[in-house]
């Protein structure tokens, strides 16, 4: 009697079942306007997924055909020394790119907001300018400002400091800094536009109370500011690291992985492994590690952007 008194229901409120096929009958129109993208999306998209995931069980070579060798390749990724170290040194370019972005991205926000909308202008164009540039071109400039030989900074440093000049891109942890600075200055902009955004869209009015209840500048910062950026922090989090774990332009000019393989991002050496040991099996290996890291922070990232939101519910 309850089914059919929910039936009756249903029907009275036009809520009845349907199935697949009703709803192809009622929205074909709708179905057939995304049937290209779906389809274009699933041949540039899921299918070299699919086929690169294929891939990592076989012996491939460019140029020949691979056999079946299991978890051949895993056992390779697993047991090689090169690609523990890059590993490790790609988390820590990653979190030292991230972090530098988010301050850096930041304090441009909060200095494009305290202007004045002629002057806003003209200094987001400068202060948002790398982030607009080819990553190889911003390989080029810092080569040019980094260079033993020929660098701006060596001189910088020898004869108006009077100090001797490091290998900025050889010697001691000067490599390491000079990549994680060089991409931070490169993306930082991308942080800055959407804190700006954010920023943007605060009420005044909160401003206005906080500051008749004596609050100073650093607390309506902290009490007012900060609260609204924590949703565009974690946002920033998860796509800047995603796309930090696959840079490769401006540290591939740079350093090309070097002095020998004391640089070797995680992006550098499947690449090498790829086009210059031709192992497109093995190469394809090392970028399912990559898309593991940036799974593994995407779902940490968006576990906290749920809780986040339930302490507002």
């Amino acid at each position: 009697m309850s089914q059919q008194t929910a039936q009756h229901i249903r029907q009275k409120y036009g809520m009845e079942e349907t199935t697949i096929v009703d709803r192809l009958r009622e929205h074909w129109i709708g179905y057939l306007f995304i049937l290209p993208t779906f389809v274009m999306f699933t041949l540039l998209f899921y299918f070299p997924i699919v086929r690169g995931i294929w891939l990592t069980f076989t012996n491939t070579r460019l140029g020949a055909g691979g056999s079946f060798v299991g978890l051949d390749n895993y056992v390779w990724l697993l047991t090689n020394d090169l690609f523990h170290f890059a590993f490790g040194w790609t988390l820590l370019f990653v979190f030292g790119t991230t972090f530098l972005q988010l301050v850096i991205g930041l304090f441009a926000a909060l200095l494009l907001s305290e202007l004045r909308a002629g002057w806003r202008d003209w200094t987001s164009a400068i202060i948002m300018s790398p982030y607009f540039s080819a990553p190889l071109a911003g390989g080029v400039i810092w080569m040019w400002f980094l260079n033993s030989d020929f660098g701006l900074m060596p001189v910088i440093v020898s004869d108006f400091l009077g100090m001797d000049a490091p290998a900025f891109l050889a010697d001691g942890v000067w490599p390491y800094v000079s990549l994680i600075v060089a991409q931070s200055w490169h993306d930082y902009g991308y942080a800055g536009i959407i804190y700006a955004a954010a920023i943007v869209g605060i009420p005044r009015e909160q401003y206005e109370a906080a500051a008749l209840a004596g609050a100073g500048r650093l607390r309506r910062f902290r009490d007012v500011t900060l609260p609204h950026l924590v949703t565009p922090t974690i946002i920033i989090l998860a796509l800047r690291t995603a796309w930090n774990v696959a840079e490769f332009a401006q540290p591939f000019e740079l350093t090309g992985g070097g002095p020998g393989t004391r640089t070797m991002l995680m992006s550098i050496l499947t690449y090498e492994t790829a086009y210059v040991n031709l192992n497109f099996a093995r190469a394809y290996t090392l970028g399912m590690a990559m898309i593991l890291i940036s799974m593994t922070t995407a779902i940490f990232y968006v576990t906290v952007i749920q809780d986040e939101e339930e302490l507002y519910v």
